[in-house]
């Protein structure tokens, strides 16, 4: 004969199957949580970090294609003039283009230049008066770069070629960082000016 108390209740080996089956549950939701979330942030920093390559490339090859005067490449910087116009008042040479830059307010300087540098991991557009120095509306144009060059060749072909690398690092990554793409990216500039 049956108990009547026993068919009301759950046993002790129930209740343990029910408790188990529920941390397997709830551990598998966990872990899809985390991966999806690790995911999202590998996405996001991806897109971020192509997103910055390619506008801090896009800002220096429109400025890079307008290059003349004098301009100079070193260890991770360019340093160049802009043509201002033709046959302007002194100090431009007469019956000739003016090369200089414009300074923060947008009037045209001669003789000034613009240089593009790296700066710690830090892309930047300085402004560089006659003397070199530099003036008010240094711009960072990208964060993380690893790699910046650039290479000049003069006449006859008057080339400059611009290589950068983006990177970004965090431990959530996968790996700990997320680069732009598998390789620099690079562009060769054929320059407009004289």
């Amino acid at each position: 004969m049956r108990s009547p108390h026993r068919d009301a209740g759950i046993t002790f080996v129930e209740l343990l199957v029910v408790v188990a089956s529920l941390v397997i549950v709830i551990g598998a939701v966990d872990l899809t949580w985390i991966i999806g979330g690790r995911m999202y942030l590998s996405s996001e920093s991806y897109v971020h970090v192509q997103q910055q390559a390619r506008n801090a490339f896009q800002n220096a090859v429109r400025e890079l294609r307008q290059a003349g005067g004098t301009i100079t490449t070193g260890a991770s910087q360019c340093t160049f003039q802009m043509a201002l116009g033709y046959n302007l008042p002194a100090p431009c040479p007469a019956s000739a283009v003016c090369f200089g830059a414009a300074d923060q307010g947008g009037v045209a300087q001669a003789g000034w230049s613009i240089r593009y540098r790296l700066v710690g991991t830090r892309l930047t557009r300085d402004i560089l008066n006659q003397s070199g120095a530099p003036q008010l509306g240094t711009r960072i144009l990208a964060h993380d770069v690893t790699l910046l060059s650039f290479t000049y060749v003069g006449a006859p072909t008057k080339m400059i070629t611009m290589q950068l690398q983006v990177q970004e690092s965090s431990s959530q990554l996968p790996g700990g960082a997320m680069k732009a793409a598998p390789a620099s990216l690079v562009s060769i500039v054929k320059l407009r000016n004289p």
